[in-house]
């Protein structure tokens, strides 16, 4: 839990951890097992949001943090989009694509680096777009979800990570 605690105690972050990643009537779940103090929420985009700049960098709308076991921890990036529409995504998956890489290249592995890169943690990243809640065709859901997954990945770490399409509210679940 070294991890998360030392990103608690970090100046810079404190006002953007919270409990729940949450946005657009769209919020992560967590499996019942899970003990909420192993969890750590940071509102990405409240952090870049907050700065005092001319052009913000897009960022997706949370990052969990999850302890596993001893210096082994699950990120997940997540991007929550409530879409009437399943052409939304088609129309903005460079959009998207671009959420997820400043959030990796700049707020991980940039601003943040210290913690990220640090070698005394194993990490493994996930990127997670939870669309759709409005949507009522499951089969028009799981075919935009498909053109997901002919996105390129995105090199994270000298490592591809593709992003996974969820339909309705994501589930965070044991290591």
């Amino acid at each position: 839990m070294e991890l998360i605690e030392r990103l608690k105690n970090e100046e810079a972050l404190k006002s953007f951890v919270v409990s729940e990643c949450e946005d657009q009537e769209i919020c992560v779940e967590f499996a019942p097992e899970i003990d909420r103090k192993t969890i750590l929420i940071i509102k990405v985009d409240d952090f870049y949001n907050a700065k005092n700049v001319k052009v913000r960098p897009p960022s997706v709308d949370c990052l969990i943090l999850q302890f596993c076991q001893t210096n082994k921890y699950k990120l997940y990036l997540v991007e929550l989009k409530n879409v009437k529409k399943t052409a939304y995504l088609q129309e903005h998956k460079d959009g998207l694509r671009t959420k997820y890489q400043n959030t990796l290249h700049d707020f991980m592995s940039n601003l943040f680096r210290n913690y990220f890169y640090d070698e005394n943690y194993q990490i493994k990243t996930e990127l997670v777009l939870n669309a759709g809640k409005k949507l009522k065709n499951k089969v028009l859901r799981s075919v935009e979800f498909d053109l997901l997954l002919r996105m390129d990945a995105i090199k994270y770490q000298s490592r591809p990570l593709y992003i996974r399409g969820f339909p309705l509210n994501f589930v965070v679940e044991s290591c």
